[in-house]
């Protein structure tokens, strides 16, 4: 995950339902391959939504990547 020691902040969002609940099959679909590890569909939707933020900083920085 992307979790670093940088500081977090709180974001509430609003999706449509059917995301909310593709969201969770998947977080139970991890728990099932691991059933050790903790994970909800806000931090799957963390995962993603950040991954893309860093794809367009990147691309917004001309082409260089963002190595963080």
């Amino acid at each position: 995950m992307f979790m670093s020691a940088e500081k977090k902040i709180q974001l509430n969002l609003a999706i449509p339902e059917q995301y909310r609940n593709l969201l969770r099959r998947m977080a139970a679909e991890r728990m099932m391959s691991d059933p050790s590890q903790v994970v909800t569909g806000a931090s799957i939707a963390t995962e993603i939504l950040l991954t893309v933020l860093k794809d367009i900083a990147g691309e917004t920085k001309k082409g260089v990547p963002n190595h963080d």
